[in-house]
């Protein structure tokens, strides 16, 4: 059995980090750093394609925080076309100041991705000494990215999301408990706050919900760190 450290920022949308949280998270000593899907939408786009054009500012933020926390961060999510000129929500993945890769959603909101492709990456990665799973917003719901996770038999899987709002905060709870319960995994998911839509981070295991955001939590940032026992899937 091995001890991961996890940290995860449950940060608004639209604010940077300023200097003492970048040193909150660099001082947790975690290994991994989860940032809320949406994360750094600094400008406000009018569509997908518009907020494409700020891939380099977006990334650029996350490297301002790699300078100062080692580990790796997956670090929400923006707009890019990807290497054969799709429109993809990519998810980028930064470790001592180098854009290691991307995670690209598989399954676009219909309502919120307009003009989005489904990405074509893998779901599954290998860093920080940890083999994972990822997923972004609606991928929770992806059948086929299940499948490959119990194929491959995942432990641990982080889930980088934006809140339902027609889902009270009891009902979000019950789902993720029965989904890590039900699949024998961990289940690691981050929310940012934003024009008055909920945020409900929380670790699930197949225990029960290990942490979660209070009620009166919601709409504000919250910076935990988890340590979390993983049996199989931490590499030496």
């Amino acid at each position: 059995m091995a001890v991961i450290k996890i940290a995860l920022y449950q940060k608004n949308l639209h604010k940077r980090f300023t200097l003492d949280e970048i040193i909150k998270v660099q001082q947790s000593k975690a290994q991994f750093l989860l940032l809320p899907e949406g994360f750094p939408h600094l400008f406000q786009s009018v569509s997908p394609i518009d907020g494409a054009k700020h891939e380099k500012e977006y990334q650029d933020h996350l490297l301002e925080i790699s300078e100062k926390f080692s580990g790796v961060i997956l670090g929400g999510s923006h707009y890019r076309k990807n290497e054969n000129g799709k429109l993809v929500s990519a998810l980028p993945i930064v470790q001592s100041l180098v854009l290691v890769d991307f995670y690209e959603k598989k399954t676009p909101s219909t309502t919120i991705d307009v003009g989005v492709a489904s990405g074509s990456t893998e779901s599954i990665f290998i860093m920080g000494g940890l083999r994972f799973g990822l997923l972004l917003g609606d991928d929770l719901n992806n059948d086929s990215i299940w499948s490959e996770f119990q194929k491959e038999n995942i432990e641990i899987i982080f889930h980088l999301d934006a809140t339902n709002p027609n889902k009270s905060y009891e009902e979000d709870l019950s789902f993720y408990e029965s989904i890590a319960k039900e699949k024998n995994i961990h289940l690691v998911r981050v929310c940012g706050p934003s024009e008055g839509k909920p945020a409900r981070s929380l670790y699930a295991s197949p225990s029960g919900i290990n942490w979660k955001v209070g009620k009166l939590e919601e709409d504000k940032e919250v910076f935990k760190t988890l340590s979390v026992n993983v049996m199989r899937s931490y590499l030496l």
